[in-house]
């Protein structure tokens, strides 16, 4: 069964510069596009004709043909519900490996159809999330980075980030921010990372804050697509919250993809 990237857009220039960002992954994937729109009640749903659903998904399709990208295939489907539950039964019952978002910085994720569903989407979703700022462009030669806790939890995500990073024939860097001593678990698990993944660069970035640290690192070594895993601690709390999210986008100007 062909891979599927998902793709919720509003049509909005933010989803379209997503849209973009998702069909260039997918050709690198050789995966299919699935485009859908949500709209959460009756009345939006009555008011969107299927020749204006037409007319945005063609204009979606001749932007990646205008890219090149002429040999993704794309599909498109216009729903009527709550667009959470729509993403986790389209991700349950299609195969599905990422859901690609946009993000314009406006209130961390945007005023329309991306406002804080886009974070429900990140905390709720089983598979990998791309979130893309308005401002990102897809790169053929992406330097990829990872966020760790050095946590044993980790594993399964930071196995899909150096797969990721596969795809673009590069090196993955690994940063963790120092701002309180490593435990004696953390430095075991960092080195049986070093052992199981020899081509790993990994960086021990000193900050007091982390979000901080990270938005220094991002910049220096410029990287294009921050990989972090999702998970109940206070700074993933942070980093998720409408200020945070959007200072680390912007001004660390990176594509996230959260675990």
């Amino acid at each position: 069964m062909m891979t599927k990237i998902l793709f919720p857009t509003d049509f909005s220039e933010t989803a379209n510069n997503a849209f973009l960002y998702a069909v260039q992954l997918a050709k690198k994937m050789n995966a299919d596009i699935k485009i859908i729109s949500v709209q959460s009640n009756l009345k939006n749903y009555l008011n969107t004709t299927e020749e204006d659903f037409k007319n945005h998904i063609n204009q979606l399709k001749e932007t990646a043909i205008h890219n090149n990208l002429i040999n993704v295939n794309i599909e498109s489907d216009i729903v009527i519900g709550d667009l959470l539950l729509t993403i986790l039964d389209i991700i349950e019952k299609e195969n599905i490996e990422f859901v690609v978002m946009g993000t314009n910085g406006e209130n961390s994720f945007g005023k329309k159809l991306f406002g804080s569903n886009t974070v429900n989407v990140i905390n709720n979703s089983p598979i990998p999330v791309f979130a893309i700022p308005n401002n990102i462009q897809f790169k053929e030669e992406s330097n990829l980075a990872y966020a760790t806790l050095f946590n044993n939890d980790e594993n399964t995500a930071l196995q899909e980030m150096v797969q990721i990073a596969d795809l673009f024939a590069k090196k993955l860097n690994i940063v963790h921010v120092e701002n309180e001593l490593m435990t004696n678990e953390m430095v075991e698990t960092r080195n049986n990372w070093q052992l199981q993944y020899p081509n790993l660069t990994i960086t021990m970035e000193k900050s007091e804050d982390v979000e901080t640290g990270l938005l220094n690192f991002t910049t220096q070594k410029e990287i294009d697509v921050l990989g972090v895993y999702h998970r109940d601690s206070s700074f993933f709390d942070r980093l998720f919250s409408e200020n945070h999210s959007s200072n680390l986008i912007n001004l660390g100007n990176v594509a996230l993809v959260v675990f």
